[in-house]
């Protein structure tokens, strides 16, 4: 070999080394900040409230053998419905929406006004959640899948015996068929949370029906109705879902009596007479105070000059 080809041949080799060497550095940090980021769990669950479905997306993680929240995700979640595409407003598949948690470990995936229109064919839904690029997180992806299902709800205060009836369906074949030994909840449901009433663990009959009696005493709504609700929580089909309806009652709710400005009154309803000579004393006080030690003050000033 000559010397110009022995040159040729040692800087050939050099670039292939140098390339390489430059790939395996490469794919050494790539792995290393891959192994670096840390995992994370997802929950899934829908929700269909008064025929309108969302999807709830719960996070949690495991540190020192202690679940501790996902509070600091910088990327959005994306939901998709039956594959991971583009929205297809035909079927309405494909990418629903995107969730930025801005910091929270929980959030709800809303659905747009055009979803129930556009899946009126779909019985069955497949919802897929994808996280990706995140700096701090791996990347996940998590799926639930759910059958059609309704609730119906009636009401019967014509007796002195109140009853509510609530009827739980599925989508089977062609139509929707009673669905039996499901345990639907009857609830009245309050300002921040949901008063059971009926027997409690009792599952839906061969009808699909449950019933419960109310209890006449309960205060209803300050317009002369109370609101009514049929739940069903965590199903392994139907997921969670949720019915209200508004009924009349006649028991309203406690009027916080007016208190008046007496001398026995509280601090904030006493006369305005007394509020007004307390303050002008205390401002007299004050005042007399201030102009004593701005006089002792010039007093000291003279008494050096």
């Amino acid at each position: 070999m000559t010397k110009k080809g022995r040159f040729r041949f040692i800087l050939v080799s050099l670039i292939l080394g140098l390339v390489a060497l430059n790939t395996t550095v490469a794919l050494s940090q790539e792995a290393n900040t891959t192994s670096s980021k840390l995992k994370f769990r997802m929950k899934l669950s829908s929700m269909v409230s008064n025929g309108i479905r969302s999807v709830k997306v719960d996070l949690s993680r495991t540190e020192d053998g202690k679940t501790v929240s996902v509070d600091n995700l910088k990327s959005p979640i994306n939901l998709y419905l039956n594959e991971v595409k583009k929205y297809d407003p035909a079927t309405g598949t494909g990418l629903i929406n995107k969730l930025d948690l801005d910091g929270e470990t929980s959030g709800i995936v809303e659905f747009p006004e055009s979803f129930n229109k556009a899946t009126a064919a779909l019985h069955e839904f497949t919802f897929i959640a994808t996280m990706e690029s995140d700096p701090i997180y791996e990347n996940i992806t998590k799926e639930i899948t759910v059958s059609d299902a309704k609730i119906t709800i009636e009401y019967n205060g014509k007796d002195s015996i109140r009853t509510a009836t609530a009827c739980l369906y599925e989508w089977k074949g062609t139509e929707y068929v009673p669905v039996k030994e499901a345990e639907v909840k009857l609830c009245i449901k309050r300002t921040f949370n949901f008063l059971p009433f009926g027997d409690n663990g009792v599952t839906t009959d061969e009808n699909g029906k449950i019933t419960g009696s109310l209890a006449l005493d309960v205060p209803g709504n300050a317009d002369g109705t109370i609101t009514i609700a049929a739940r069903l929580e965590d199903h392994e089909t139907f997921g969670n879902m949720e019915v209200t309806k508004f009924v009349p009652w006649d028991v309203l709710p406690k009027k916080t009596e007016v208190r008046g400005r007496t001398l026995w009154s509280q601090g904030d309803n006493a006369p305005l007479l007394l509020v007004i000579s307390s303050l002008t004393i205390i401002t007299i006080i004050w005042g007399t105070i201030i102009y004593l030690i701005r006089l002792l003050i010039k007093i000291k000033k003279l008494g050096k000059k």
